[in-house]
């Protein structure tokens, strides 16, 4: 059996469960998987790294940590930015043009070198996902009056967030139009009916991300072992010599023909490391 010497993890649906912790039993069993075996555990999250770091620091994690799904990846302890792959501001732009004329509530984020701001020009009253988002984060919120105007370089990310249905058709014409000048990752949660758009610069993924960290370790891509739920996982699934799918995950990804681990909810995170890193 391959050793490997990297567990790269999503958050959301993954490392956590329903209630945004992590179980005794993942706990220990990552706690092994690093005292035992010498392997390094890299969260890889759409997440900004303000929302992750505390996660990781609870968890005892010392390797950087890979946020905004690849565009960003900073050191824990002292928030070093490590590797930063920013929009173009005027493809930044673009895409606020766009999203604005389709009429989705859209954010914008940046201050990569800080704690990351959130721009925002309002959001519609029926956005009751995005709204919960800028409430629970409003130290970071800055509201402006135009946010195509307001943005300036480096642009982390620009943000879409709305009901499954117009978030599918806003991410077809994305794909349609943008797709040379933006990457589109997507994350649905079907059961809350939500699906977030991140467009971020078009070489960006959470694969690349880890690929920066692997480097630094000195980890090759088969040595690194990754478990996600979602569409933005799927690159580094793909870049991993073992990418496995959490058994929460939606019936389309699991089409893909991923390997499968237990839900969240039944220790799966725990599961795959017990399998592929315990003798």
């Amino acid at each position: 059996m391959t050793r490997y010497r990297m567990l790269a993890v999503d958050l959301d649906g993954t490392l956590l469960g329903p209630d945004s912790k992590l179980t005794p039993r993942t706990r220990a069993a990552m706690d092994c998987a690093i005292q035992a075996y010498g392997v390094a555990v890299v969260i890889a999250t759409g997440r900004r790294f303000h929302s992750a770091r505390p996660i990781a620091q609870d968890a005892g994690l010392t390797t950087p940590i890979v946020t905004h799904n690849g565009a960003l990846v900073k050191d824990i302890a002292t928030a070093a930015v490590c590797h930063y792959q920013p929009l173009d501001l005027d493809v930044a732009r673009e895409l606020l043009a766009f999203g604005k004329a389709f009429g989705a509530d859209t954010i914008a984020l940046d201050d990569p070198e800080g704690d990351g701001r959130i721009l925002t020009d309002g959001v519609s009253e029926r956005n009751a996902s995005l709204r919960y988002y800028l409430e629970i984060n409003r130290r970071y919120v800055q509201e402006v009056d135009d946010l195509r105007l307001s943005v300036a370089a480096p642009v982390t990310q620009v943000m879409f967030c709305g009901p499954c249905a117009p978030m599918q058709e806003l991410a077809q014409a994305l794909e349609r139009d943008l797709a040379a000048e933006a990457r589109l990752l997507m994350t649905t949660y079907p059961h809350n009916d939500m699906t977030i758009l991140d467009l971020m610069h078009p070489a960006c993924s959470k694969a690349t991300g880890i690929a920066h960290v692997a480097a630094q370790l000195g980890i090759a891509p088969e040595e690194i072992l990754a478990v996600g739920d979602n569409y933005n996982d799927l690159d580094m699934l793909r870049y991993a010599g073992r990418g496995i799918l959490m058994g929460n995950a939606e019936p389309e990804l699991k089409a893909m023909g991923f390997e499968l681990t237990a839900p969240n909810t039944e220790d799966g995170v725990a599961r795959v490391i017990e399998t592929y890193i315990f003798d």
